[in-house]
């Protein structure tokens, strides 16, 4: 563990900042489909959310669009900048009039997972502190989307990975660009899984899928997620973005808001988790059929969570963690 000796702040900040210059490089000559600045120019000119720097925001008609757009890291990966901003905009759209949330991602990469540069630097100064305070960042973060009510709808438009691929089953449709691909490479950087991953893919794909996924990082093309569940239907990437916006302008006006009408003792007698609306209040027939759905599932997904991240403070608190990450990300670009 050359990183971590005598002087291991130094040494590893140093490694740090080859890693980075590496990364930069390696994501500048070798995407298949190379990142448009003025593309992420020309979407943040067209609208009037300024006040988020890593997502964009777009009101429209009936639903919200959240779009991963990272200033502050590369490949729309995540840290605690870029998951405080997604859990402000969702919770904007909760208590809008929206009837669902579309999330997408601007340029070719969907989302790469956690952001392992910002966790090494953070890491140099107190393992402990900042390995907690990351573990509690990922727990909250994946909580909205637990406890969030209304539908997510998914459009992934290119690589998914880590973290960016366990949170799909915790949405509720998830489409994907032909060129999508998926993976969850934890073991391969000496990490434990997260985004509940541990609960829902075995839920959604069978325990051996699942286990190819978790623990040996098998990688999915987006017709391979489709037929295993991860994913709810596959497009042509010419005609993706149109697609994927005339179902859901069809889902977000076929909603009705219903106007209940039942007796008031028929409501009281009815059992669950959740107050049913009262005579005369109004229903979002969306997210009442997400809430039937999802009505046994929520603790169960909150545990997970909780467990998730208690082994990944423990790794990252962890010198052996540390060391992990960083080699795995010098390893990346050796490879190259």
């Amino acid at each position: 563990m050359d990183a971590l000796t005598a002087n291991g702040t130094t040494t590893l900040q140093t490694s740090v900042t080859g890693v980075t210059a590496g990364k930069r490089k390696f994501i500048d000559d070798r995407r298949d489909q190379p990142f448009k600045k003025q593309l992420r120019f020309s979407v943040r000119q067209r609208e009037s959310a300024y006040r988020y720097r890593d997502i964009v925001v777009r009101k429209q008609d009936g639903f919200t669009h959240i779009l991963l757009s990272t200033k502050s890291s590369e490949n729309n990966s995540l840290n605690p900048e870029v998951m405080k901003e997604l859990q402000s905009a969702l919770s904007t759209a909760a208590a809008d009039d929206s009837k669902l949330v579309l999330l997408s991602a601007v340029g070719s990469v969907f989302c790469c997972g956690l952001d392992f540069i910002y966790f090494i630097r953070r890491l140099t100064d107190d393992r402990k502190r900042e390995s907690a305070r990351m573990a509690e960042a990922i727990r909250n973060f994946v909580n909205t989307f637990i406890q969030f009510k209304k539908p997510i709808i998914v459009a992934v438009n290119g690589p998914a990975i880590g973290l960016g691929a366990s949170i799909l089953p915790l949405c509720d449709v998830v489409w994907a660009n032909e060129k999508a691909w998926f993976q969850t490479p934890y073991t391969t950087f000496g990490q434990s899984p997260d985004g509940c991953s541990t609960v829902m893919f075995p839920k959604i794909m069978g325990g051996a899928s699942a286990n190819e996924m978790l623990l040996s990082g098998r990688k999915l093309t987006a017709q391979e997620a489709c037929g295993k569940g991860l994913v709810s239907r596959v497009f042509w990437p010419g005609t993706f973005t149109q697609e994927v916006m005339v179902r859901i302008k069809e889902l977000a006006s076929c909603n009705p808001v219903l106007h209940i009408s039942c007796p008031r003792h028929v409501n009281n007698s009815l059992q669950g988790s959740q107050r049913r609306p009262e005579a005369g209040e109004s229903m979002a027939v969306l997210e009442e059929s997400k809430a039937l759905v999802r009505c046994n599932m929520r603790l169960e997904l909150e545990q997970a969570n909780e467990r998730e991240c208690e082994v990944l403070k423990k790794i990252w608190g962890s010198a052996q963690g540390m060391d992990s990450m960083l080699k795995y990300l010098q390893r990346k670009i050796d490879e190259f």
